[in-house]
């Protein structure tokens, strides 16, 4: 298993979710298997400036928002991420990925 840190860049929310992601890779398929967000940022939709973050310190909570990360488009977003971050000979350059998908269906 590997893991790597993450940012979900919620437009929709006007919010910025970071978490860490533990996933494994075979024959080209990627398996997730916790998302534990750890850092919300509020941004600003006008000037795109965080006004405030807080951290994800309970269960209830970190089980709350991952659920939010898996039910929206950022999923197939990440794991396609990890997919060609797995191929990527550089691969131990990239320490983070963005993601920048709407939450469908998926408010917290």
């Amino acid at each position: 298993m590997t893991s790597t840190l993450a940012t979900w860049e919620d437009e929709e929310n006007n919010r910025h979710i970071q978490f860490s992601v533990t996933y494994s890779t075979e024959n080209g398929n990627v398996e997730i298997q916790s998302i534990t967000p750890e850092k919300i940022s509020f941004v600003c939709p006008e000037t795109n400036t965080c006004t405030r973050s807080i951290g994800i310190w309970t269960e209830t909570g970190r089980n709350l928002v991952a659920q939010a990360i898996r039910k929206s488009a950022a999923l197939p977003q990440l794991k396609a991420a990890i997919a060609e971050f797995s191929r990527d000979v550089r691969k131990n350059l990239a320490t983070h990925i963005k993601l920048n998908a709407n939450c469908v269906g998926a408010n917290v």
